[in-house]
């Protein structure tokens, strides 16, 4: 590989990154600019001015009937405005996830909190890929107001796919992902456990 100097400064330089001597003169050959004949540009210019303009297109009739008047645009600017900031609000204000993770006992799993807020509930188990989707593994405990009810599993590294089962319906975690599509039809939401460090 090679680098280009100006020949100017081929003297502060070693001879390891100059061009090689063999193609300095073509190298200057191709920068020189090309001398254009003064006959000759006038023609073309004489040409260019004498052509009428070029034929308007059908996409360019339909971009003028739908022009858009600048206070049209302002007020659809504001708009895209207004629901930008309705929807980060929105998005602010629902409550953060209720999945933490700390390291557990075995280095490579990560103990992670699930919960949800089910107020009502009698009886709130968690089903995933971790247990083989088995409503029975995983009970969750109601805290002592009865509104939230948690576990704490032990996961391996990667992405697990989960739900909770609510007196006997399935439901996704509201305070996470869900999955691109839903398993056969069922609601369910993705936690990621980071690797270990």
């Amino acid at each position: 590989m090679w680098i280009e100097h100006d020949d100017e400064h081929d003297d502060e330089h070693d001879g390891a990154d100059q061009v090689p001597a063999a193609l300095r003169a073509h190298v200057r050959a191709l920068r020189a600019d090309v001398p254009v004949r003064a006959a000759w540009r006038e023609s073309l210019l004489r040409e260019i001015a004498a052509s009428r303009p070029p034929r308007r297109s059908h996409l360019s009739r339909l971009s003028r009937r739908w022009s858009v008047a600048p206070l049209a645009a302002i007020a659809a600017g504001l708009a895209c405005v207004a629901l930008g900031a309705g929807g980060a609000w929105w998005v602010a204000r629902r409550p953060a996830p209720a999945v933490t993770a700390a390291r557990g006992a075995d280095a490579t799993d990560a103990v992670v909190r699930f919960a949800l807020v089910a107020p009502g509930a009698s009886r709130v188990t968690l089903v995933g890929d971790f247990n083989r989707w088995d409503p029975a593994a995983t009970p969750l405990r109601a805290s002592a107001d009865g509104r939230t009810w948690e576990v704490r599993v032990p996961l391996s590294p990667g992405r697990h796919v989960y739900a909770f089962v609510v007196d006997g319906g399935l439901r996704a975690d509201p305070a996470a992902p869900r999955t691109a599509d839903d398993d056969f039809g069922a609601p369910s939401s993705v936690v990621l456990v980071a690797g270990r460090s």
